[in-house]
C-alpha cells in the first residue's frame, strides 16, 4: 500500500485507465440523506479504479494529517471489495470542486473527525458495486452462478473448483456491465480488515524519510519567501522601504501582502534575515491597547447583560431562576490557544494570471480556493492544489493566508516557484487562535441532590460567523431558539444529561483577533466548563461524582457504557493509592462518547499526572490501534493545555512567541494512558478530536479531590496552590 504522490486530477485519475489499457471505474455515491443536500446528483466525483494489473486506486478528498485516516479508508475499501491489501493506492483530487464537498459543511475540508465516519458508507457501497461487477464478469466466464463465487485477496474465487481469477483479468469485461444500484454488503463477520490492527499505510514512508510534506517540496528554480507581518492583528501596512533590504545577499523581491510583506530570496535564511531588517510601518488601530485584562473585563460585562436572547430552552426557564432548593453557582474561563503544529506554516506556489498551482499541507482546500478566488480572481479551472502530508493540523491548516502570500510572491517574480515559510514566532504571534471564553453556571438541586434546573451564560466571540455560519439560521436548523453558534456552544446546547429545566444563552463579545478551530473546537472549553460544574454539583449534594453522573444519564446508553467501563478500568469503587487523587469527566463530541479518569499527585513539585484511563465509544473501531493512538495523543495534547498553555495579549499583540513561553508537554511529563474501546453497536463517531474535552475537567476534579481547592480557570498551574 502507498500514498499517491501529491494529488490527482479527475482527468488524470480516469486517464490512468488508458495507460493501463482498460480499467473498472466506480464513482462514490452519497447516502440519500446527504444527497438531498447536494445540488447536483447522488454521485460524487470520487472514484475507485481497478486496472488490468489488479492495482486498486481510490480518490478521496481527505487530507492525511497523521491520524491514519487514509489507512482506515483503505481498510474499509479493501474489506468490502475483497482486494489485496498491498495493491491499494490512495490519491487526492487536486481541484476542489463541488463534487468533493461534504454537504453539511459545503466545502472540501478535513475537519470535524469526518474522515472515516463520512466516507465509510460511500466507500463500502462503491466497493460492493465493483465487487459485484467483477463477480458477474467471472460468473459469465466460468458459466456459473454469481452466488458460487466470492472475492478474496484480489481474486474472484470459485469455491467448489478452487479456480481463482485475478481482478485485473476481469476489469475489461466488468467495465461493460451496468453498475448495480443496490449491491449486497458483506455481513460484519466477513469484514476481517475493519476492526483489525493493521499497520499504518504511511508508516514506511515516514520512517524512511520518503514521505513528502509541504516543507519538503522542491521545484526547479525555486525561490524562498519569509514574512514580516503586523504585530497587531487588525493593522495593515502603512509603508515599507524595499531599498532597505534590496542590497542584502540573495534578495530578489519584496512583495506587499495582506497585513505585511514577503521578502523573496535565493534561500529562506537570506529571506528571513532581510524580512527582519525590512523598514516597514503599520497602521494604527483601535486594538493597539487591547490586553487580556481588557478582554476579561468585556467578558464579565457580558455575563451581566440583560438583553441576551435565550439560545437553548428545555422545560421551564423560570424554574432555573428559583431560589428554592440548594443553589450552586460557579464561573469558569479559558485563554486563547495556538496550535503549534510541528510542521511550520508553508506553501509553494507557481502562479501567473493564466495558471496557479500550489503545493501545501492543508485541511481546507476550498478555503484556499476561495481565498485566491476572492483576492486574485483565480478561476476554478485555472487552479490546482497538490495536498501533501500534513505535519499536524489541529484546525490551524484550514486557512488560506499562506497560499495567498505564496501566490503573490510567485507572481512578483514572473511565476517562478516560491516557497513561503513562516517562522515559529510568526505563527504564534501573528497566527490564528482558539477563542478565549468565560462561562457562568447556576444550578438548582432538590432535596435528593438532583439537578432540577440549570442556567448557563457564555460570554465570548462567535467564531462561526467567520466561517459563514448565520447564528439565526443555525438555531432554526438545530431546534434552538436564537443565536446558536456551534463553534461557541457545542457541548452545552446539545449536552446529554437529563436536566428537566435547562437554559443556555450567549453574550457575544467580538474581538479583533483572528480565530480558528482548535482540536475539538467548542468542546475543548465547554467540556471543561460543564464537567467541572457537574463535579461541583456532586460535591454540593454530597454524592459520589460517578454515581451523580449516572443518576443524570437515564436512557443515555452510550454515556453509561463509557462511564461504567472507565470506572472498571480505574477501580473507581476502591480507595485510590496513597497520595493519588482521582477525577472523572465524560463528554460526547463528534459522534463519540469519551470518559476519562485522571490519577494525579499534588506535592511540593507541583502537579504530576501519573495515569489516565480512557473509555471511548466511537461505534465500530475500524483500526483499534489508531483509535488508541488518537486517544493517547489527545490526552497528551490536552494535558499541556490544561496545565500551562495560553496566549495572552498586551498592547494588541501576543506576548508568547515560541516553545519557551508556550511550553508543550515534555516526554518526562507524559502519563501512562490506558485506552478501552467500548463497542455496543453505536453509529460511527469521530476519533481525532473527542479525546481532548474530558482531560482538563477530569484533572481539575482530581485536584479538587486532592486539595479541596476548586480551580475554575485554565491553565491550572496559574491557580493551583501547592
Amino acid at each position: 500500500m502507498k500514498l499517491q504522490d501529491f494529488s490527482l486530477t479527475r482527468r488524470s485519475f480516469l486517464a490512468g485507465a488508458a495507460a493501463a489499457g482498460v480499467a473498472l471505474v466506480v464513482p462514490l455515491r452519497l447516502p440519500s440523506a446527504w444527497a438531498q443536500q447536494q445540488e447536483a446528483s447522488h454521485t460524487l466525483q470520487a472514484y475507485i479504479r481497478i486496472d488490468t494489473s489488479g492495482q486498486v486506486t481510490f480518490l478521496l478528498p481527505t487530507s492525511e494529517m497523521g491520524q491514519g485516516t487514509h489507512t482506515g479508508q483503505a481498510q474499509i475499501l479493501a474489506d468490502e471489495l475483497g482486494a489485496d491489501w498491498s495493491s491499494i493506492v490512495v490519491g487526492m483530487p487536486n481541484q476542489p470542486t463541488p463534487d468533493y464537498r461534504i454537504p453539511f459543511i459545503g466545502q472540501m475540508r478535513s475537519v470535524g473527525s469526518f474522515g472515516i465516519r463520512f466516507w465509510h458508507d460511500p466507500l463500502r457501497l462503491a466497493a460492493a458495486q465493483a465487487r459485484e461487477m467483477l463477480t458477474q464478469a467471472a460468473a459469465e466466464r466460468l458459466d456459473v452462478a454469481p452466488a458460487a463465487l466470492h472475492a478474496e485477496n484480489g481474486f474472484i474465487v470459485h469455491s467448489d473448483s478452487g479456480q481463482r481469477i485475478p481482478f485485473g483479468e476481469l476489469v475489461e469485461d466488468a467495465s461493460t456491465l451496468p453498475v448495480p444500484e443496490e449491491p449486497t454488503l458483506r455481513p460484519d463477520d466477513q469484514r476481517t480488515l475493519s476492526g483489525s490492527r493493521v499497520p499504518r499505510l504511511d508508516t514506511p514512508e515516514k520512517v524512511t524519510g520518503k514521505a513528502v510534506y509541504a516543507v519538503d517540496v522542491e521545484r526547479e528554480g525555486m525561490l524562498y519567501g519569509a514574512v514580516r507581518l503586523a504585530p497587531v492583528y487588525s493593522a495593515a501596512v502603512d509603508s515599507f522601504d524595499e531599498g532597505s533590504v534590496s542590497e542584502m545577499p540573495g534578495v530578489v523581491a519584496v512583495v506587499r501582502v495582506p497585513r505585511g510583506a514577503v521578502v523573496v530570496a535565493d534561500s529562506w535564511w537570506q529571506a528571513k534575515q532581510a524580512a527582519d531588517a525590512l523598514e516597514i510601518t503599520f497602521t494604527r488601530t483601535p486594538a493597539d491597547t487591547l490586553s487580556t485584562d481588557e478582554i476579561y473585563r468585556l467578558f464579565r460585562e457580558g455575563l451581566e447583560r440583560a438583553d441576551v436572547p435565550v439560545t437553548t430552552l428545555r422545560g421551564d426557564a423560570e424554574a432555573t431562576l428559583t431560589t428554592e432548593g440548594q443553589i450552586v453557582e460557579a464561573e469558569y474561563s479559558v485563554p486563547l490557544l495556538t496550535h503549534m503544529s510541528m510542521e511550520p506554516i508553508n506553501c509553494t506556489a507557481e502562479s501567473t494570471e493564466e495558471r496557479t498551482e500550489l503545493w501545501i499541507g492543508t485541511q481546507g482546500q476550498d478555503v484556499v480556493r476561495m481565498t485566491l478566488e476572492n483576492a486574485l480572481q483565480v478561476q476554478a479551472d485555472k487552479f490546482f492544489i497538490n495536498t501533501t502530508y500534513l505535519g499536524g493540523g489541529f484546525g490551524r491548516k484550514t486557512h488560506g493566508e499562506i497560499a495567498l502570500q505564496a501566490a503573490l510572491a510567485s507572481r512578483a517574480v514572473g511565476g517562478r516557484p516560491v516557497k513561503v515559510l513562516w517562522a515559529r514566532e510568526d505563527d504564534v504571534r501573528q497566527g490564528q487562535y482558539r477563542q478565549t471564553m468565560r462561562c457562568r453556571f447556576r444550578a438548582v438541586l432538590d432535596e435528593a441532590g438532583n439537578i432540577t434546573g440549570m442556567r448557563i451564560r457564555v460570554a465570548g466571540p462567535q467564531m462561526g460567523r467567520e466561517y459563514g455560519i448565520d447564528p439565526e439560521q443555525r438555531a432554526q436548523a438545530t431546534g434552538n431558539l436564537a443565536n446558536f453558534d456551534p463553534f461557541s456552544l457545542g457541548g452545552l446546547s446539545d449536552m446529554h444529561y437529563v436536566i428537566p429545566n435547562f437554559v443556555v444563552d450567549h453574550a457575544v463579545v467580538d474581538l479583533p483577533i483572528p480565530l480558528c478551530p482548535w482540536r475539538s473546537i467548542a468542546h475543548s472549553f465547554n467540556g471543561f466548563f460543564f464537567e467541572s460544574f457537574m463535579d461541583e454539583c456532586a460535591a454540593a449534594a454530597g454524592r459520589d461524582p460517578l454515581e451523580f453522573r449516572r443518576s443524570h444519564s437515564e436512557g443515555e446508553e452510550r454515556m453509561l457504557a463509557v462511564l461504567d467501563r472507565v470506572a472498571e478500568m480505574s477501580r473507581w469503587d476502591e480507595p485510590a493509592p496513597e497520595g493519588i487523587a482521582r477525577g472523572l469527566a465524560v463528554v460526547e463530541s463528534y459522534g463519540s462518547y469519551v470518559a476519562q479518569v485522571v490519577e494525579a499527585r499534588v506535592d511540593d513539585d507541583g502537579i504530576n499526572v501519573e495515569r489516565v484511563h480512557v473509555a471511548i465509544d466511537c461505534g465500530r473501531a475500524i483500526n483499534p490501534d489508531q483509535v488508541e493512538a488518537q486517544m493517547q495523543g489527545a490526552v497528551i495534547d490536552a494535558l499541556g493545555v490544561a496545565l500551562r498553555q495560553k496566549v495572552t495579549i498586551r498592547d494588541g499583540r501576543a506576548e508568547q512567541s515560541n516553545f519557551h513561553d508556550y511550553p508543550l508537554l515534555r516526554i518526562g511529563e507524559a502519563p501512562s494512558v490506558a485506552v478501552s474501546i467500548v463497542e455496543i453497536g453505536s453509529p460511527l463517531g469521530g476519533v481525532g478530536e473527542p479525546g481532548i474535552p474530558p482531560l482538563a475537567p477530569a484533572l481539575a476534579n482530581a485536584l479538587y479531590a486532592a486539595t479541596q481547592q476548586r480551580i475554575r480557570h485554565l491553565p491550572l498551574t496559574d491557580h493551583v496552590q501547592v
